[in-house]
């Protein structure tokens, strides 16, 4: 009965009821939208790191490590002849290590974020340092001409020709500094490190970007996992000028990124919340004192405080929940844009809807809080004076 009250007060405010609804609508879009991007952030620093299993990655010293972000070294630099001495060293798989350099091509449009495409240069043959074990969408992983490349998706997608929406594939030519590429391979969806890379010989990445004799880092795999470590002791020692980082340093440094990524999106989040709080608020408050007559009546005729809290609360969890519903088909849609792998399955698409449902109902209880108390405080024989 009391839910029937609500929901005709609100239809008795239908202008004032939709444009509430909207209103958290957007903000529970925005609020998924948000952790969708921490989330997508969040497992694709985990696969990168995954990749590194055994690996060392020696770059020039720098002052501050900021974490995953800063893999691709574009700003480290070594000469060409201490990145020979280091893949010279006993223990070393030379098969699957590499001299490496690193040029932003594209900038990201987010903070904290990897180049929006990167060109990594990598002896060929070498190939498996840097990709491990990627598979292939088409093509070949190896790169057997100087004009040669292997794009990861995210390129593939930023070559696609003008006015096309399909991505450059297998077969076809991509322009890189004025100079023309043949595109010999297209890797499998992968973490933005390697999707946003354009893979191209280490000779030519050195000629066109002009860094000739000078390599980013170098990637040594040792032949023994086992050995990683010691083989790490042994290059700081004999390198003092170098860092040379194991999968387990690059998940500490990850670790710190993701911690301030963390208190940010919570800072956003907690802010949407909020002003979702603070427009039901205001809405179910006006509607309160403008039922302060039939309240009263309620009140006159037998109704509880916990009764006539469960009717302000009522109207404050319809706006919430309703808001809710209307803005999963939005998340749903900004799925095109890649910020969230749940939506890309029936059972996650409903993980998302119990999350917002769940955002929604704490968003409509907190809010119903104070038009609620004022309501129970309601006066009968004064109410029924109100006009």
């Amino acid at each position: 009965m009391l839910w029937d009250i609500a929901l005709k007060n609100l239809w008795r405010r239908k202008l004032r009821t939709i444009l509430a609804i909207l209103g958290v609508a957007t903000a529970v879009q925005l609020y998924l939208m948000i952790s969708g991007i921490f989330t997508t952030y969040e497992q694709d620093t985990q696969h990168q790191l995954s990749a590194f299993a055994g690996k060392i990655v020696v770059e020039r010293q720098m002052e501050e490590l900021r974490g995953i972000a800063d893999f691709t070294s574009s700003g480290s630099s070594l000469k060409a002849e201490t990145a020979e001495e280091l893949l010279a060293l006993e223990g070393i798989d030379r098969s699957s290590s590499s001299a490496m350099i690193f040029i932003p091509i594209a900038r990201s449009v987010m903070p904290y974020m990897p180049p929006a495409v990167v060109a990594v240069g990598i002896e060929p043959g070498h190939e498996k340092a840097f990709l491990g074990g990627f598979g292939m969408e088409s093509g070949s992983a190896a790169l057997h001409g100087p004009d040669d490349v292997i794009l990861g998706q995210n390129a593939a997608k930023y070559y696609q020709p003008e006015g096309s929406n399909t991505p450059i594939a297998q077969g076809q030519t991509i322009e890189i500094q004025g100079q023309t590429f043949n595109v010999v391979g297209v890797l499998k969806q992968a973490p933005q490190i390697f999707g946003n890379a354009v893979i191209l010989p280490l000779e030519t990445a050195q000629k066109i970007f002009d860094r000739s004799n000078i390599v980013s880092s170098v990637i040594l795999t040792a032949a023994r996992v086992e050995d990683t470590q010691a083989l790490k002791t042994e290059i700081t020692t004999r390198f003092p000028t170098l860092t040379a980082s194991t999968q387990d340093d690059m998940t500490k440094n990850a670790n710190v990124m993701l911690e301030a990524m963390t208190k940010l999106m919570s800072l956003i989040k907690n802010s949407i919340i909020v002003v979702a709080i603070v427009v039901i608020t205001i809405v179910v408050f006006v509607a309160v004192m403008e039922q302060r007559r039939e309240i009263g009546i309620l009140r006159a005729i037998g109704a509880n405080r916990w009764r006539i809290f469960s009717l302000v609360a009522g109207e404050s969890m319809i706006i919430s929940l309703l808001g809710a519903t209307l803005a999963l088909p939005f998340a749903v849609f900004f799925v095109q844009w890649g910020m969230r792998s749940e939506f890309n399955s029936i059972p996650g698409i409903f993980q998302v809807w119990w999350q917002s449902i769940a955002v929604a109902a704490v968003i409509g209880l907190i809010a119903s809080l104070l038009p609620a108390w004022k309501a129970v405080h309601v006066e009968p024989l004064e109410a029924m004076r109100y006009e």
